[in-house]
C-alpha cells in the first residue's frame, strides 16, 4: 500500500505519462506543416518555406510572451487547473486546424494555440513542487525525458497516419491524444505538496521580472535555458540539411528521421540520467561538464562525411546536452521561492520559447551562407553556456539545494 512518502513518485510518473501522451500528439502534425501549407493552396516553394517558418515560430513566440502571466495566475488558482485549461483549448484548436481551408485560418489557429499554451511550463512547475526539494532534479528529469522521448515516437506515427488518411487526420489524432492526456491529468494527478518536503504553506506571490532578476543567478539560468534550447532546435533543423549534402544518400527523409529518432532516445537517457546524478553531484557542475563536452561533437558535425559518423556525433551531442534543460530548470527551481515557482517558471519558459522561435530563423539564415559554420556556431554556443556558468554564475556550481 503506497505511503504518503510514495505519493510524489506516483504523481511525477503520472505527470510524465500525461506529458508524453500530449507531446506525441504534437509530433503527429508539426513535422508536416510544410506539406499542409501546400495542401492549403500555397504552391511557390519560397512562400511555403516562409509560411512554414512563420507557423512554426508564432506559437512558441506568443506562448513565451504570455508565459509569465499564466505562470503568475497558476500560483494563485493552481497549476493543475492551468494545465487543464491548456489541454481543453488544445483539443478544440488543434481539431479546428484539421478543418481550416486557408493558410490564414491556420495562422489564426496557431496564434490561438500560443495564447492558451504553457502546458509544458506548468508540467515542469508541478514536477518541481510535487516532490521533496532534494528530489526536484529527478522529477524534472522524468518529465523532461517523457517530452524528449515523444520526438522519437511521434513523427513516425504521424507520418503513418498522414500517408494513409491524410494530413488533416493527423490533427484530429493529436486532438484526441490531448483529450486522453486531459483525462489522465484529471484522474491520475493529485496536486498536493508532499509532507516529506517539509515545506510550510507559503502565500502565492507574483514576482515581476525586475524582482526575479534580484534573485542571485536567475538571469544566468535564463541565459542557459535560451542557449540550450537554441542549440537543440538548431541541430534538429541542420541534420536534414547535412544529410541532403552527404554523398550517396538516396533516402534523405528516412536517414534524417533515423538520426533524429536515435538522438531523441539518447537525449531522453541524458535527461533521466541528469536527474539521477543531480541527487549525488551539484547540478551546476553536471551542466558545465555537459556543455563543454557537448560543444565538441556539435562542432565536429561540420566535417562529417557520412551518415554513420553524423549519427554517432549527433548521439554524442544528445548524450552531453540532452540533460541541459533538465539541469537548468532544476537550478531555477532551487533558487526561487516555492510559492512563486509558477511565476518563475513562466519567465524561465519565456527564455526557452524565445530560443524556440529564434533558433530556426537564425540557423536557417546562417546555414544558407555556410552549413559547416552553423555547426561550429552551435559548438561555440555550448562553450559560451559553459563559460556563462563558470565565470558568471560560480555560485550555482556548488549549490546542492
Amino acid at each position: 500500500m503506497p505511503t504518503a512518502r510514495d505519493d510524489w513518485q506516483r504523481n511525477v510518473w503520472a505527470l510524465a505519462l500525461i506529458v508524453f501522451t500530449a507531446f506525441v500528439g504534437f509530433q503527429f502534425f508539426s513535422p508536416f506543416l510544410p506539406l499542409y501549407v501546400h495542401e492549403l493552396g500555397v504552391t511557390d516553394p519560397s512562400r511555403i518555406a516562409i509560411w512554414s517558418g512563420v507557423l512554426l515560430a508564432v506559437t512558441p513566440a506568443v506562448s513565451g510572451l504570455l508565459g509569465p502571466l499564466w505562470g503568475a495566475l497558476a500560483d494563485r488558482v493552481g497549476r493543475k487547473l492551468m494545465m487543464v485549461r491548456s489541454l481543453v483549448a488544445f483539443v478544440v484548436i488543434i481539431a479546428a486546424m484539421g478543418l481550416v481551408t486557408s493558410v490564414y485560418q491556420l495562422l489564426i489557429a496557431r496564434v490561438l494555440q500560443g495564447v492558451f499554451a504553457g502546458f509544458s511550463v506548468f508540467a515542469m512547475a508541478l514536477a518541481s513542487v510535487s516532490c521533496p526539494r532534494d528530489k526536484v532534479p529527478v522529477a524534472i528529469g522524468r518529465v523532461q525525458s517523457a517530452q524528449l522521448l515523444s520526438v522519437a515516437v511521434g513523427p513516425a506515427a504521424g507520418g503513418y497516419v498522414a500517408s494513409h488518411w491524410g494530413i488533416r487526420a493527423a490533427f484530429f489524432v493529436t486532438a484526441g491524444m490531448c483529450a486522453l492526456s486531459l483525462l489522465g491529468l484529471i484522474l491520475l494527478f493529485t496536486e498536493a505538496r508532499p509532507s516529506a518536503s517539509g515545506a510550510a504553506a507559503e502565500k502565492p506571490e507574483r514576482l515581476p521580472l525586475a524582482q526575479m532578476f534580484r534573485i542571485p543567478h536567475f538571469a544566468a539560468v535564463l541565459g542557459l535555458l535560451f542557449l540550450a534550447q537554441y542549440i537543440d532546435r538548431s541541430l534538429a533543423l541542420m541534420v536534414p540539411l547535412k544529410v541532403a549534402h552527404l554523398p550517396g544518400i538516396e533516402r534523405v527523409a528516412a536517414t534524417s528521421g533515423l538520426i533524429i529518432s536515435v538522438a531523441a532516445v539518447c537525449a531522453t537517457i541524458s535527461a533521466g540520467l541528469a536527474g539521477r546524478l543531480g541527487l549525488r553531484w551539484p547540478l551546476g557542475w553536471l551542466l558545465l561538464v555537459g556543455c563543454l563536452g557537448g560543444g565538441i561533437p556539435c562542432a565536429l558535425m561540420a566535417w562529417s562525411d557520412g551518415w554513420l559518423s553524423l549519427l554517432l556525433l549527433r548521439c554524442a551531442s544528445a548524450l552531453c546536452l540532452g540533460g541541459s534543460l533538465t539541469l537548468a530548470y532544476s537550478l531555477g527551481g532551487q533558487i526561487v521561492p516555492s510559492a512563486s515557482r509558477g511565476s518563475a517558471f513562466g519567465w524561465l519558459a519565456l527564455s526557452v520559447q524565445v530560443g524556440t522561435a529564434v533558433s530556426p530563423l537564425a540557423t536557417g539564415a546562417l546555414a544558407a551562407v555556410t552549413l559547416p559554420g552553423a555547426f561550429l556556431f552551435d559548438g561555440a554556443l555550448a562553450w559560451v553556456a559553459g563559460g556563462l556558468l563558470f565565470f558568471g554564475a560560480r555560485g550555482l556550481l556548488a549549490r546542492r539545494d
